[in-house]
């Protein structure tokens, strides 16, 4: 019988609160909302998107870093050569040596055999595999002369050329 007692109740009414007047403090539309959450992803995707392809870490696939070394040579000179006097080290196999623009050490190579061109200058083939991409700038140093600085844009298209000594 309880529950006889149960049915005949009526449900008591909905409370209702009145509608305010004007707009509520703190209350924004739902499309306002999404808009501005939509702006903010999209303005830090671009900032995120410019820092990245500022840094050149875009492009961090690893690449083979080519270019030569020329040291000035005798006029009328030709055929294979190697280094003389202060540039006596320099010879097939001497050491290349690629640093990050933070200076640190990134890849290693060496000198290919050298030879004469057409204005006396021995020229060496250098080619260094491995370099990681993402660095904004690079510094090739070769044996134990001083460093050269390059960009990145030359590091990859094989227009590295190092003149010794240096002009």
């Amino acid at each position: 019988m309880p529950e006889e007692a149960l049915a005949e109740r009526p449900a008591p009414p909905p409370t209702v609160s009145p509608a305010p007047d004007g707009p509520v403090r703190g209350f924004r539309p739902r499309g306002a909302r999404t808009l501005w959450l939509t702006a903010g992803i999209v303005i830090g995707a671009g900032a995120v998107a410019l820092a990245w392809n500022l840094s050149g870490a875009a492009d961090d696939q690893a690449f083979t870093l080519v270019g030569q070394v020329q040291v000035a040579g005798a006029p009328g000179a030709s055929g294979l050569c190697a280094g003389t006097h202060e540039y006596g080290d320099l010879d097939k196999g001497a050491p290349v040596t690629v640093f990050d623009a933070a200076g640190r050490v990134v890849a290693t190579g060496s000198l290919g055999s050298g030879a004469y061109d057409t204005s006396a200058r021995c020229v060496f083939p250098l080619a260094v595999r491995g370099v990681p991409g993402g660095s904004a700038s690079y510094s090739v140093q070769i044996s134990l002369h001083g460093k050269t600085e390059i960009t990145n844009e030359t590091a990859r298209t094989g227009r590295l050329v190092v003149k010794l000594p240096p002009k």
